[in-house]
């Protein structure tokens, strides 16, 4: 239980790596790309195209679209060099086809971990991000949000009503 507690998606994501305005991204490789650019401009990755290849890699085993527009792609490797997420939403939206389907993602969240994470760890994060985008006030404040502020205390918040969901269930 305790690696569930050991990285919130609130501490990884930087101003640096989120874009509430993504233009000109047509699909979901001009997509991966240009939040991999923004993990290398905020200094936690080492390698682009190491890091990439890793995703296209965890690609390759399963989708990473989900329903309500969003997009979760991952890659986990040595070119990470700090555990990092990218957020960009896109207004009108971009074509995310996967091995299984695909559709139309308007929000995506690119997740670095670098191989020295647990595994444990590296899911726990992915599991807390998707539990909270199955929420609607979530989603709906992300898409409301005009700056990296509004993206932190949507995610803040959806974090402790996430810790005091689990809590009510215990």
């Amino acid at each position: 239980m305790a690696d569930t507690q050991l990285l919130k998606i609130s501490e990884v994501i930087r101003p640096k790596t989120v874009d509430l305005n993504m233009k000109n991204i047509e699909n979901k490789d001009q997509a991966i790309h240009y939040l991999t650019g923004l993990l290398d401009t905020a200094g936690l990755i080492i390698d682009k195209e190491a890091y990439i290849d890793s995703v296209y890699e965890r690609e390759s085993m399963g989708p990473t679209f989900m329903e309500n527009f969003i997009a979760i792609p991952h890659g986990k490797c040595d070119a990470v060099r700090e555990a990092g997420i990218a957020f960009g939403r896109s207004k009108n939206g971009f074509d995310y086809q996967t091995v299984r389907g695909g559709g139309t993602a308007k929000l995506i969240f690119l997740l670095a971990i670098p191989n020295r994470m647990s595994g444990d760890a590296y899911m726990a994060v992915l599991a807390r991000l998707a539990r909270l985008l199955v929420h609607e006030e979530f989603r709906n404040n992300l898409y409301a949000a005009e700056t990296y502020d509004d993206v932190m205390t949507a995610i803040i918040n959806g974090e402790q009503l996430l810790e005091d969901l689990s809590g009510s269930k215990s």
